[in-house]
């Protein structure tokens, strides 16, 4: 073979090369563009309230105390009227609408006119506080499945009519918490209420035990 012939041979073998490198790196390029198309535009991180002794946390898993501190925070904000609970109910059930799943919404909905009804909300003002000592503790966030929880709230239910107190009572709320990333911009929490997992129970005073 000529020496014309050989420089004619490993251009062409060169230019093969090329060719091979240009298709990998186009192939490669595609598969990061499709990557990247079908990645999340945001992800969620949950930290547990007490990092002094630090936390490992698997991305999607959610702390016992986050799920705990959702559902009183919401539970609390239901249940504050602190004018009338006509109104005041009637605006909180809408307000924290994305915070709720629509069978829960529908179920307040229904609450309040049964109230209503029953005379039970005009001129009448309403608050909830935690029981001291009967916070947050592991016991009270219960794992029903792998998005579902049952939340322990003990509260103190306080209710007042033209300042006089009409109701004074501690009560035990059995809260069904379930995952709702429908949508982060109104809910960033990703988690809704759904409602009550049993029938909520009077707590007597004379009970120490935490339940």
């Amino acid at each position: 073979m000529s020496r014309y012939d050989n420089l004619v041979h490993t251009k062409d073998m060169m230019i093969k090369l090329l060719l091979g490198a240009v298709l990998a790196l186009v192939l490669l390029l595609a598969l990061a563009l499709l990557g990247w198309a079908r990645a999340p535009s945001a992800i969620t991180l949950y930290y547990p309230p007490d990092l002094s002794t630090g936390a490992a946390q698997q991305l999607g898993d959610i702390p016992k105390a986050n799920i705990y501190s959702f559902a009183f925070y919401i539970f609390q904000q239901l249940n504050r009227w602190p004018n009338d609970g006509q109104d005041d109910y009637f605006e909180r059930i809408h307000t924290l609408k994305n915070y709720l799943t629509p069978g829960c919404f529908e179920e307040r909905l229904s609450d309040h006119h049964a109230r209503d009804r029953n005379n039970e909300l005009l001129g009448r003002s309403r608050a909830v506080w935690e029981i001291p000592g009967r916070g947050f503790t592991p016991k009270r966030v219960r794992a029903t499945s792998n998005d579902s929880w049952v939340v322990g709230l003990d509260l103190h239910v306080q209710e007042t009519y033209r300042g006089e107190r009409v109701k004074d009572r501690l009560i035990h709320f059995p809260i069904s918490v379930v995952i709702y990333d429908v949508d982060p911009e109104l809910n960033p929490w990703g988690l809704a209420l759904d409602c009550y997992a049993a029938r909520p129970q009077l707590i007597e005073v004379a009970e120490d035990s935490e339940a």
